[in-house]
């Protein structure tokens, strides 16, 4: 693991050093602008209509090691403190960021303990899909496998109703933040590769990354469709990515889902887009769980206790 953590530690610098590629012209041109008063303090020449003479420099006016060097380095220090601000909000955006992603993968957690797998006990779905021991309110709440493509999915679920609400910045701000937020999720699961399941192969995690941003894109398609249209075609999209197409899915687990999610829209447009960033750990709130048990329950026994009441024809 220690690979991987140097690896996206070395993204992270990598981003945060973007903010400097600015000054690479900024030091020749410095350097000959301060170069010119020292040449003209030392020199001083006289035209006249017959001749040109170069009259006496005195050693007073000649410019010391220190000064003639001192514009080259005041020109290097200005522009180190001017990028000072960018680099530290790019590193503060990518850890907040990345508080931000930590609340969308929360949901769905699970955990395969070392001595499950040291002893050949992990248990299996009829798929032949690894299953731990659940850690995240979603996978009770909507009797979801602990597994890896249950917090795939409800992780990308969390995600797109944040790359929707970022979608209302200006299309450069947009697109960074989304890259960032994205690639959040794929570090995480390749951690979740090599710790949950022993996937030593870097070539086999990468195989299968290929296959999660393929999902990701169809995913992202499948719920804009859903939000534009209905909410029948968004019931479809969550019965095909998060329930996997069971056909002993319950229908009000679905029916919550597509009620938690158009709500959850209305609550992060109501807020400043900053709030996303500023606070991550108050977005918990506006993403809390969704109980359909409950919530849907109660309103399906309030129903039918209300019928049962009713004089009958």
């Amino acid at each position: 693991m220690a690979c991987q953590s140097c690896r996206y530690q070395a993204r992270l610098l990598a981003r945060s050093l973007r903010a400097t590629a600015d000054l690479a012209s900024a030091p020749a041109y410095t350097r000959r602008a301060a170069a010119l008063p020292a040449l003209g303090s030392s020199i001083s020449v006289k035209t006249t209509s017959s001749s040109v003479t170069l009259g006496r420099r005195h050693f007073s006016q000649t410019a010391t090691r220190r000064e003639t060097g001192s514009g080259f380095k005041e020109a290097i220090r200005s522009g180190m403190m001017a990028a000072a601000p960018k680099t530290m909000a790019a590193t503060l955006t990518t850890s907040r960021l990345e508080s931000l992603y930590k609340v969308c993968s929360a949901p769905a957690l699970y955990n395969i303990s070392e001595k499950d797998r040291a002893n050949d006990a992990v248990r299996m779905t009829t798929e032949g899909e690894e299953v731990g021991d659940p850690v995240g309110p979603w996978l009770q709440f909507l009797d979801l496998q602990p597994s890896f493509s249950s917090w795939s999915q409800t992780t990308m679920l969390h995600m797109y109703l944040v790359v929707a609400r970022l979608r209302c910045l200006d299309r450069e701000s947009s697109r960074n933040l989304q890259h960032q937020f994205i690639d959040q999720f794929f570090f995480d699961c390749e951690r979740m590769m090599h710790l949950n399941h022993g996937m030593t192969s870097s070539a086999l995690r990468q195989r299968y990354l290929k296959d999660i941003f393929v999902q990701w894109r169809g995913l992202i398609a499948a719920y804009d469709e859903g939000i534009v249209k209905d909410d029948r075609v968004l019931a479809a999209a969550v019965w095909r990515n998060l329930f996997k197409s069971r056909e002993d899915a319950d229908i009000r687990q679905i029916a919550a889902v597509v009620a938690w999610m158009r709500a959850t829209l209305q609550d992060l447009e109501a807020n400043p887009v900053e709030d996303l960033l500023v606070a991550p750990k108050n977005v918990r709130e506006e993403l809390a769980v969704v109980v359909p048990r409950e919530a849907v329950g109660e309103e399906v026994a309030a129903v039918e206790e209300t019928a049962k009441s009713a004089p009958g024809p």
